[in-house]
């Protein structure tokens, strides 16, 4: 059938009576028509939400205002801008994409929304995004189907398809109109990586047209559509940059293209994530031919990644990230400090990172080491982390100068009177660690809050020594520190809920993902992690080379595979761990005697170029001089592939609902998003528990029950996945 207007508002009309009147009603507060002369303005402000959202309801909308627009043969031009303070259009509504993928709505009538924007690029008259703040999946693809982008200077505004992080592709154009728009290899550059750009670097890739001071935006925007009101000058595609047209004249160009892409996504992430793959298939099958056959094999595509397990274990991820950004870390009703000046204690690698982190975050920062030496490599620490992101264009070096200037170093405890928190990141030793808590006590101001990045020990113990224990608090970073998303708040025994609620609002001001715990050895991550690193070792004594090891667990979707992991880390720092939950929790968690093998071989990890690899201008590499220090058995043939990730991933799942058990975490979904954000676990697979949910727990007792039989008690199932095999219950109920 045709494309027109009469038969697409038909089908429009069908599809708004088929909806809720309440969310009919909803989309008409939500988005109002605004005429100013010859432009007529479609405004987006989500009625009672801070983000803007392309429901169905929304998109019917916004066709209907469209064809008011189009109606009035005053209005010669459409502006389409949001006033939301930081948000242009966040995306499609991912409840009813969920709700699609559940069979329980139509998947033809949501699509057919895809037709709105394809209205909206054929209007007669010339349009203009005008965007502020954050611009994702579906807000980007509106853009797109206008003839012409502005945005703003801001930082806050954020251009994206970030589709592929939900296991799903660009359903609304964006595969179509981006490479046309600034061609084939920038397009799979953002649509692969779902990585965004800001407001220069969009101008510079050819994906908007101006840049323009924040609050000038909407006077610019008018102006400029007023301009195209007297030409009604509609935006023509010209000509192609000279490697666009060699791509697309040579026989086989774009599948070659394409093919490199394919490489690349699979080198980084093993096939796990079938969207980057269908993204290219859609795009090498629909680049430089019809835009109406492309969009209905982008339709499709999309379609059939909805029901994937991926897509739907990383729209579960999604809605975990989101409870997280709503949970307020205590149910008391409370006002959180405002952090607005901070000290460090320890400026190793980690203080340094903590506070560039702050810094970098407009806090100013009080460093304080017993040397100068020290303090100067805590800044060099934190320089070098600035450094890279000027290097990659993420900030400007005056801002740099800025944030450095931030940071003061010192070797006593002067102005810390002064300071809202203080955050001791010393070296992981218990009686060193309250020494210092006992002097912060009586150097601070009694309205300050003492944290701790302490990996292991007891927030409680520490606060012990202090006048006001209900101040002390924990806030475990995970290094690198300006890279690893998940805080650990721990509180202890005495921990106030003005305490632990402020450090959640400061971790979430600083971008960080925080999630609270009970005070227990190793906290969650680090004990549910400590059973993997030590088997890993178990099993390179078994014969298993930390290569094949590795690359299991990364085609398993770790980021990395346990025995690079323990380099990174720092093998003296696993032992240092391991003892601690050794003396908590017994054998289940001792460590292979090679472990403290290597330690004593000055085997430390990646920060002395020796490890359980080797270390060579900036490369991997196994080392057969291990074979001498751990002296393995010779690899049994039983020893298979899948029974290593299924004793090294069982063994988490098995520590995690003995947190469960314990109440460490106040909800399950707490230590999916520790593991996914504090170690990497594969986000495709939902998460640690949400991944036990899907084998079953009668499944994994009934392996742990024959890895104890055969390799020892460290397997045996907890009470609580005992239980849950018997009644078939699942962690996610």
């Amino acid at each position: 059938m045709e494309f027109t207007r009469d038969n697409f508002q038909n089908e429009i009309k069908t599809f708004r009576a088929q909806m809720k009147p309440d969310l009919v009603s909803i989309a008409e507060k939500s988005l109002t028509l605004e005429k100013r002369g010859a432009v007529g303005i479609i405004w987006f402000d989500q009625h009672e939400e801070k983000a803007n959202k392309l429901s169905s309801a929304n998109m019917v909308r916004f066709f209907e205002l469209l064809c008011q627009v189009e109606d009035d043969a005053n209005l010669k031009a459409l502006l389409v801008i949001s006033k939301k303070a930081s948000i242009f259009i966040a995306g499609a509504d991912i409840g009813e994409i969920r709700t699609l993928a559940s069979g329980s709505t139509s998947s033809d009538s949501l699509m057919k929304l895809q037709s709105v924007f394809t209205y909206l690029e054929r209007m007669k008259i010339p349009s203009v995004a005008a965007i502020h703040g954050a611009s994702m999946g579906g807000g980007t693809e509106l853009a797109l189907a206008c003839d012409y982008r502005m945005v703003s200077d801001s930082p806050q505004t954020k251009i994206g398809l970030p589709e592929v992080l939900l296991g799903l592709i660009p359903g609304w154009g964006g595969t179509q109109r981006m490479p046309r728009l600034i061609g084939l290899e920038k397009s799979l550059d953002l649509i692969l990586t779902g990585k965004t750009v800001d407001g220069i670097r969009a101008k510079k890739m050819g994906l908007v047209d101006k840049v323009v001071p924040q609050e000038y935006l909407l006077e610019k925007a008018l102006a400029y559509a007023n301009e195209l009101a007297v030409s009604g000058k509609k935006r023509q595609f010209g000509s192609r940059p000279l490697k666009e047209k060699v791509i697309g004249s040579i026989p086989g160009g774009v599948w070659f293209v394409c093919d490199q892409a394919k490489k690349q996504v699979m080198q980084k992430t093993h096939g796990n994530f079938p969207a980057p793959l269908a993204a290219i298939d859609v795009i090498r099958k629909s680049y430089g031919g019809s835009i109406d056959e492309g969009l209905k094999i982008e339709a499709d595509a999309f379609i059939k990644l909805m029901v994937t397990p991926e897509s739907q274990n990383l729209i579960h991820v999604f809605y975990l990230n989101e409870g997280v950004k709503k949970d307020k870390g205590v149910q008391e009703k409370i006002t959180p400090k405002e952090i607005k000046h901070a000290g460090v204690i320890g400026a190793g690698v980690m203080g340094g990172g903590i506070a560039q982190l702050f810094a970098g975050k407009g806090v100013r920062v009080r460093m304080k080491d017993i040397h100068w030496d020290a303090i100067a490599k805590g800044y060099e620490a934190a320089q070098k982390i600035f450094k890279k992101l000027v290097d990659r264009r993420r900030m400007k070096p005056s801002d740099m100068d800025n944030a450095m200037a931030r940071i003061e170093g010192s070797t006593d405890f002067a102005g810390f009177r002064h300071l809202d928190l203080v955050v001791e990141a010393a070296v992981e030793n218990l009686e060193i660690k309250k020494n210092i808590f006992k002097e912060l006590d009586s150097k601070m101001d009694p309205g300050a809050i003492l944290a701790t990045n302490t990996s292991s020990l007891s927030v409680t113990e520490l606060a012990s020594v202090t006048k006001h224990p209900e101040r002390v608090v924990g806030m475990h970073f995970f290094n690198p520190v300006d890279k690893m998303p998940l805080v650990e708040v721990i509180y202890g025994e005495k921990s106030s809920p003005e305490a632990i609620g402020s450090i959640v609002s400061f971790s979430k001001a600083l971008g960080k993902t925080p999630i609270v715990v009970k005070d227990a050895p190793g906290f969650v991550v680090n004990r549910i992690l400590g059973p993997y690193l030590n088997e890993a070792v178990h099993l390179l004594m078994e014969g298993v080379r930390p290569t094949d090891m590795d690359r299991v667990m990364e085609k398993f979707g770790m980021p990395m595979g346990p025995c690079a992991l323990l380099d990174e880390v720092g093998l003296d720092v696993a032992s240092k761990v391991s003892h601690v939950l050794y003396g908590a929790f017994g054998e289940r968690m001792k460590s292979p005697e090679a472990m403290a093998a290597v330690v004593t071989e000055k085997r430390l990890g990646k920060k002395v170029g020796l490890g359980i690899y080797r270390y060579e201008k900036g490369e991997r590499k196994e080392d057969l001089s291990l074979l001498e220090v751990f002296k393995p058995k010779q690899r049994a043939s039983d020893l298979t592939d899948e029974v290593i990730v299924r004793r090294l991933v069982y063994l988490m799942i098995n520590e995690a609902s003995r947190c469960v058990e314990e109440k460490l975490v106040r909800q399950v979904s707490d230590i999916d998003v520790g593991m996914i954000f504090g170690t990497g676990f594969a986000p495709f697979r939902g998460g640690l528990l949400k991944y036990a949910d899907t084998v079953g727990a009668e499944v994994i007792v009934s392996d742990l029950d024959i890895f104890a039989r055969k390799y020892g008690d460290r397997f045996k199932p907890s009470k609580l996945i005992q239980e849950y095999s018997v009644n078939r219950t699942k962690f996610y109920s």
